[in-house]
């Protein structure tokens, strides 16, 4: 039997995480929740075989500590981050797994797990990380259709994006809904995360745009945008801490 150790800071992932390796016959020795526990545990020559690892925790990154540790157990990194840098570095590691965990992926990650004997370069993704966004290229654009002609709209006219009955739309200031030819998934990867944020599955949102946010249900936000209208923006649950985060 595989044995794992989860580092995860937020209990409801810790816990959703243990659930579903355990449901795969993988037995969690324990789940540590800061760089802090981490480095007591490295420190204690216990020797797990496969980390469940978050990236960013409440105490800073993990490229940090993992960059000055030998540190020879492959990893499976997760995050709530979704960014060019990850994937980059999808092939030195066993990969990389975007919060909520979705479980055919995780799957995809413990499969690999057998195969993956490349050593990881902790100090080049840190640093990799690290970089500023601004040499990163995004996308200042997005054409839409209007009936038979083509419009173009700059990113700082849109609020945001979201999904409706299969249908993807970006939102603009003029309370104006356009169709695009983009999922939501493959539109997040082409915005400046330090300008929108992927609130729950079908919803993106500009920061410039946020009106206020208030707490909700089952531990949720809702967010309000300044031209939205009655638009119900929902943050799902697992994506709350980071979403605070991001604001600031």
């Amino acid at each position: 039997m595989i044995k794992a150790v989860i580092i995860e800071d937020e209990a409801v992932a810790a816990r959703r995480m243990q659930r579903l390796l355990e449901a795969r016959q993988i037995e969690v020795l324990t789940t540590l929740v800061s760089n802090i526990e981490l480095a007591e545990f490295l420190n204690s020559g216990q020797q797990p075989d496969l980390y469940f690892m978050d990236i960013h925790l409440s105490d800073g990154v993990v490229f940090d500590l993992l960059a000055k540790s030998q540190v020879e157990t492959p990893i499976v990194f997760t995050t709530a981050y979704d960014q060019y840098a990850i994937k980059a570095f999808k092939q030195n590691s066993i990969d990389y797994l975007l919060k909520p965990i979705d479980e055919e992926e995780l799957d995809v990650a413990i499969a690999k797990y057998s195969k993956s004997q490349t050593p990881i370069d902790y100090q080049a993704l840190r640093s990799l990380l690290g970089a500023p966004q601004e040499k990163l290229s995004y996308k200042s654009r997005f054409s839409v259709k209007v009936g038979d002609k083509l419009r173009s709209i700059a990113i700082e006219d849109i609020e945001f994006f979201y999904s409706s009955d299969k249908i993807n739309y970006l939102y603009t200031t003029t309370q104006r809904s356009y169709p695009i030819d983009y999922s939501i998934e493959d539109v997040y990867k082409l915005l400046d995360p330090k300008r929108f944020y992927r609130v729950s599955r079908g919803h993106i949102v500009a920061i410039a745009s946020i009106d206020e946010v208030i707490t909700y249900s089952n531990s949720r936000l809702k967010v309000k945008v300044k031209n939205g209208s009655d638009h119900e923006i929902i943050v799902a649950r697992d994506r709350v801490k980071a979403f605070k985060d991001w604001l600031g």
